[in-house]
């Protein structure tokens, strides 16, 4: 059973023998793998959470303490889960987190609840919930973050056996 520490840079619980923290990016020891991907002499000072590429400071795009590439800095991240679809539809939402349930994935939604009746005539409509920029969100668990992306991608292309 691995021993379990605390990271030095997000306080998350990592095993003793981590490389890197897979919470927040930051690499712990360095190796041969650690130098940058891109930059291929200098010595990597980051891994991106969502794709795991070595990255040297000049590569590593931080945010919210996390380290991230240039091609998934925007992805939003809330804890150890990633943003996979967001609509001001709830019922698309819920449809795309069925999916993603049903293919194995975990799933955590977000504003899914009723809205309620916030101006005159509004209720809980996509125009009130884009006013409010109050979007159904689906996440998943960092490490199926493309697995999910795929079954997503998959189902609308009308590929899924689902």
């Amino acid at each position: 059973m691995p021993e379990y520490i605390n990271c030095s840079s997000c306080s998350e619980e990592i095993t003793e023998d981590s490389d890197y923290c897979p919470h927040c990016g930051i690499i712990f020891r360095e190796t041969e793998n650690s130098v940058c991907e891109r930059h291929a002499p200098r010595q990597a000072s980051g891994v991106c959470i969502i794709c795991h590429k070595v990255m040297c400071p000049e590569c590593c795009v931080k945010r919210q303490n996390k380290v991230f590439c240039s091609e998934h800095a925007e992805i939003e991240v809330q804890q150890d889960w990633a943003l996979v679809y967001q609509s001001t539809e709830i019922s698309e939402s819920e449809l795309i987190k069925s999916i993603l349930e049903s293919s194995g994935h975990k799933v955590l939604g977000q504003n899914f609840n009723s809205i309620g009746f916030v101006w005159d005539g509004g209720g809980d409509s996509p125009i009130s919930r884009s006013n409010i920029n109050k979007p159904a969100k689906v996440f998943v668990p960092i490490p199926e973050y493309f697995e999910a992306i795929s079954a997503i991608e998959e189902w609308k292309s009308g590929q899924s056996p689902l």
